[in-house]
């Protein structure tokens, strides 16, 4: 059974050091404490990455009051980004956890305060799972130049984590220039080049360093066989059915054959 999500401004405490994940790191404890089993979780860099958001956030929330349809709500934004906008940023960036099972990227953002930290104007719990069978990218980009507004950029300081599948499309900027959706980016991460060979290893069947030790050979590879022959299922049904819309096979033998390559699994 699943333990009930923690209430606002709760704080989830550790797993106790009698269980068997006792050297797991607190980003591991966050999913444990949701009965999630992870094999490696991963630190993120918050004072830098909530430096980064505000500043970049504020410089833009100010470059707008310059517009005549915005100028009326000058006030309420300088009250905004004075009482609300650093501890809100602050808020989403500590609820956001990242870490690998053996069912894919694990990536969740827990409950936290929004707007004018109203009750009511809470932001729900996300998550997001990418397979391993799914990845068909996974790369790190190194920070250079700058972003925001032209009048008050801010330096580009947080190294980023790109990960791809093939629903992953590309995208036409304003400028008419090529660009991509990734499926997931992550900013911020303590060791990204880390995590990336984990993804990696992960990807191709191998065991990494979990938090708690090395996760299991046998399981990880048993994953990536199961992958594997889910897989020749697949193609196996697929050229059957193409046979049997061809005429080739008759709705008996179609049947009989369907069910010999479901025993295979």
């Amino acid at each position: 059974m699943h333990s009930s999500s923690p209430q606002r401004g709760e704080k989830v405490p550790p797993p106790s050091v009698d269980t068997p994940h006792r050297h797991l790191n607190d980003e591991a404890a966050f999913f444990l404490s949701r009965d999630e089993e992870v094999i490696k979780a991963y630190e993120l860099d918050r004072a830098a990455a909530s430096d980064y958001h505000y500043r970049l956030a504020r410089n833009w929330s100010y470059c707008m009051m310059v517009h005549p349809i915005v100028l009326c709500c000058a006030p309420c934004i300088i009250t905004s980004n004075v009482c609300c906008l650093k501890e809100n940023i602050k808020d989403k960036v500590e609820a956001t956890h990242v870490a690998i099972s053996r069912d894919g990227v694990r990536y969740v953002v827990d409950r936290h305060p929004s707007g004018c930290r109203m009750s009511f104007q809470d932001q729900g719990l996300v998550s997001k799972t990418i397979p391993f069978n799914k990845i068909t990218d996974c790369d790190v980009s190194e920070p250079a130049g700058k972003s925001g507004p032209i009048c008050c950029m801010v330096e580009n300081v947080l190294t980023t984590v790109n990960i791809d599948t093939a629903s992953s499309g590309g995208v036409v900027t304003a400028d008419g220039a090529g660009g991509k959706n990734h499926e997931l980016t992550l900013p911020g991460l303590v060791d990204p080049h880390q995590f990336k060979s984990d993804i990696w290893a992960m990807v191709r069947g191998d065991g990494v360093d979990g938090v708690g030790g090395t996760a299991s050979t046998v399981q990880v590879t048993g994953m990536a066989m199961a992958r594997g022959a889910a897989e020749g299922v697949e193609e196996r049904m697929d050229a059957l059915t193409r046979l049997r819309e061809q005429g080739f096979v008759s709705s008996e033998e179609f049947e009989e054959k369907r069910k010999a390559i479901l025993e295979d699994l």
